[in-house]
This record gives structure tokens, C-alpha cells and sequence, in this order.
């Protein structure tokens, strides 16, 4: 039995003739692709579910445009922290000073200076940020989440993941939404992981197979 053997199927006298290989190399391919699927919205929802503790806050400051930004950082396996915290002074002069992930970015300027303006920002997933959740705040009408002078703890990630699911601390998210980059990277990743997998467990089953015949 040749690697090159095709099926042969009859139907109302017309002969369709499928390639093994290809058909398993296509079987494969679907397995993957749902593997990968699943793997990344579980790697997106299990690092919220499992979280225990926050590592402790790292406070810096960053510039964009006028505008100047306390910044408090949190992470965990699977989950980023960042909360931002407008100052109230503004500069004279544009500058750009101090990074940031692409979805931790604040809103463009300027703000007003006169409220305390915060923007947090949980993204989720592994190996990259898939998803994030972002709360936006004016004013003291709330206090979470707290402002990033204070922000020092361990705790903030925590509220921030029971605020997603219950609305307890904050009223929930303010927006979210998909992180496309870091979903297709952690989707491309899985994929390629689960279809490596199935190769190899197909050529095992094969040699198993030759193996017996002898």
C-alpha cells in the first residue's frame, strides 16, 4: 500500500477520486485550526479565572504630547495591568517620553487638568495580550479605579478581574474589546503547536502499523 493510494468512489456512474494525503493533511489542518481555537479563548478567560494575587504595583510616569501620566503596572501569568493617572500640571511643549504597550495607550490630548482623569487598562491572554478591559473615569465619583499615585498594592488586577465579571468595584469596564495582534499570534502559535502534534502522532501510528505487518 503506496503513500500515493487515492480513493475511489461511484456515484451514478461518475468516478471522484480523493488523494489520502491530502485528505488527511486537510483533516489535520481543520483538527488544528479548532485545537488552536479553543486553546486561545481558553488561554484568554483561564488566566482571570485562576489569578490569585496581584505581584505589586511599579509606579514611573510617561509623557504624551502636554499631557503627563502617573503610571502604576501590575503582572501576572496571563494578565497586565496598566493604570494611568492624569497630572494636573501640563507642559509647555509637546514631547512623547516613556513607553507603553499599543493597548495601554491614553486617549489623545489635552485633557483638563482640573479632574482626576484616570484611564486603566487590563489586558489578558498568553502568550500575548489578546483582550483587554478599560475603564475610564472622571472626577471622584468613584473609587475604582484608585488613582495610580496610590496604586502601590498588589490588589488592583484582583478588582479589576472581579469587576469584569460582577460589576462589584467600579461598574464594570468602561469599553473592550479584542486585541487582533495578540489573538492572531496566540492563535497562529496553538495552530502550528496542535497540527505538529497530530503529524507526529500520525507518523507514529503509521510505523506502528508497518511495524505489526512484518
Amino acid at each position: 500500500m503506496t503513500s500515493d493510494m487515492t480513493n475511489h468512489m461511484t456515484n451514478g456512474g461518475s468516478q471522484i477520486t480523493f488523494d489520502q494525503p491530502l485528505v488527511s493533511h486537510v483533516l489535520r489542518v481543520a483538527v488544528a485550526l479548532f485545537i488552536g481555537a479553543v486553546a486561545t479563548a481558553a488561554s484568554t478567560l483561564l488566566p482571570m479565572l485562576l489569578l490569585d494575587r496581584g505581584s505589586g504595583c511599579r509606579s514611573t510616569t510617561v509623557f504624551r504630547g502636554t499631557d503627563g501620566w502617573f503610571v502604576a503596572r501590575d503582572e501576572v501569568f496571563g494578565l497586565r495591568w496598566v493604570n494611568l493617572q492624569h497630572m494636573s500640571l501640563q507642559l509647555l511643549s509637546p514631547v512623547e517620553v516613556g513607553a507603553l504597550p499599543p493597548w495601554a495607550e491614553p486617549p489623545t490630548g489635552p485633557h483638563r487638568t482640573h479632574e482626576l482623569l484616570r484611564v486603566a487598562t487590563l489586558a489578558t491572554g498568553w502568550p500575548q495580550p489578546a483582550y483587554r478591559f478599560r475603564w475610564v473615569i472622571e472626577g471622584h465619583r468613584q473609587n475604582f479605579p484608585m488613582p495610580a499615585e496610590l496604586d502601590d498594592q498588589d490588589t488592583s488586577i484582583i478588582y479589576a478581574v472581579e469587576d469584569v465579571f460582577r460589576g462589584t468595584r467600579g461598574g464594570g469596564p468602561t469599553e473592550q474589546g479584542v486585541l487582533w495582534p495578540g489573538a492572531l499570534v496566540n492563535l497562529a502559535a496553538f495552530v502550528g503547536a496542535a497540527y505538529a502534534f497530530l503529524v507526529a502522532y500520525a507518523l507514529v501510528v503509521s510505523r506502528g502499523r508497518r511495524f505489526n505487518m512484518r
